[in-house]
């Protein structure tokens, strides 16, 4: 019985720390996205902060750029006319909405 139980664990444990072969070979490739736009200038402020305005009728009240996300968007506060705060996100790279 204890031989039993001694093989079965070196069994588990060969099985848990030998590298699988498909997924070793395997590399990360970035997404299309990322591999069509390496590098982005992104679009002023202004830009986004008007392209906001004209999806959503209201006052705009501030935006700031994040480029940790990719890709890069803008995050536009704007009030709207029922008195609502929302948010809208514009990608930094083309300009269209989210």
């Amino acid at each position: 019985m204890i031989k039993k139980l001694t093989l079965l664990a070196l069994m588990m444990v060969a099985v848990l720390f030998v590298p699988n072969a498909y997924g070793a070979s395997q590399k990360l490739q970035p997404t299309p996205e990322l591999r069509e736009n390496k590098s982005c200038n992104p679009i002023g402020k202004g830009a986004a902060m008007s392209a906001a305005a004209r999806r959503i009728n209201g006052k705009v009240l501030s935006a700031s750029l994040n480029m940790r996300a990719r890709p890069p968007v803008y995050r536009v506060k704007v009030l709207t006319d029922s008195g609502r705060v929302r948010y809208i996100y514009v990608n930094a790279c083309t300009g269209r909405l989210g």
